[in-house]
């Protein structure tokens, strides 16, 4: 099984190990990090297999390419730090460090893990922007449980993702396994009367916006506005809550999850909150419409 950055207590294994499980066991990765480093391919050998060492400068240019999140890029320094120090005391206070940092995280993944619900703590970053929720969704499905898939399937950068992934792990939302993720025990849900409730939805819509844009036949976009008698409303309402109960029935738990899709419904008043008088002064240049509604529908 692959094992992550904080369980190595060597960086030389690290990027070996990183190295192999690429496509092709790795198969031009040497030399991509030889053009990284600006050194010879043959340098890049002697410090995988050799006594050459990393300098400080060199393992911070790598840690992009590694796609390491602030955190890891420390750790991976420390690594290097460690290796290259010059006295067995040295050495010891760069381990002794390295020691504390994975006790540190430890405790907080155990201290999270327990919690039943995201505490309100933690709900303004998994809130903040829209691949937190699409990260957590989708490593639900097998072909994306990985930080590459999920690169790939989302246009992200390996370092966001990789900081996502680490933050779902350590609030319990997501468990891993070598280099594969899955969904964690935890469960996240956020009331009609949070002050997040709107950043959440106003994420998923600029989603939407988005999707528009791409003109795919089988996404499907409706808007409609409607002339309706405000006793007419809460039937509306009802028959699009039935509608969302009923696309709950059918998504039921299964193991063949393989892929994310969004979808929203909204009914509101349009111009509730305008001032009439402002609306007077509007010259009308249009006959008025008889028609009840119009539509639009992608």
């Amino acid at each position: 099984m692959t094992k992550n950055l904080y369980e190595y207590r060597s960086y030389k294994d690290y990027l070996s190990d990183f190295i192999d499980k690429k496509p092709s066991n790795g198969r031009g990765q040497r030399s991509k990090i030889a053009k990284i480093l600006n050194c010879h391919l043959a340098y890049v050998s002697q410090v995988l297999n050799g006594s050459a060492q990393l300098s400080l400068e060199q393992a911070d240019a790598l840690n992009e390419y590694l796609g390491h999140t602030a955190n890891e890029a420390d750790f991976f320094l420390l690594l290097v730090q460690a290796e290259r120090a010059g006295t067995e005391s040295l050495k010891a206070r760069f381990l002794n460090r390295i020691e504390q940092i994975v006790s540190e995280r430890e405790l907080l993944k155990n201290r999270l893990q327990y919690q039943q619900e995201l505490s309100a703590k933690i709900q303004p970053e998994y809130y903040s922007y829209w691949y937190y929720t699409a990260i957590h969704f989708l490593i639900a499905c097998p072909d994306y449980q990985t930080k590459e898939a999920l690169c790939e399937k989302l246009s992200l950068p390996m370092p966001l993702v990789t900081q996502v992934l680490e933050f779902l792990v350590s609030a319990g939302l997501a468990v891993q396994k070598g280099n594969r993720f899955d969904i964690g025990t935890n469960r996240i849900h956020l009331g009609s009367d949070s002050p997040l409730i709107s950043k959440h939805h106003t994420n998923w819509r600029m989603q939407a916006l988005q999707s528009l844009e791409r003109r795919n036949e089988k996404e499907l976009h409706y808007s409609s506005v409607l002339v309706v008698d405000k006793k007419q409303v809460p039937e509306i309402k009802a028959i699009l809550v039935k509608a969302i109960e009923e696309v709950r029935k059918v998504m039921k738990p299964t193991s063949s999850y393989d892929t994310l899709y969004c979808y929203a419904l909204d009914l509101f008043e349009v111009g509730s909150q305008q001032n009439p008088q402002q609306l007077k002064s509007i010259p009308n240049k249009r006959k008025k419409s008889h028609e009840n509604y119009s539509s639009i529908q992608h």
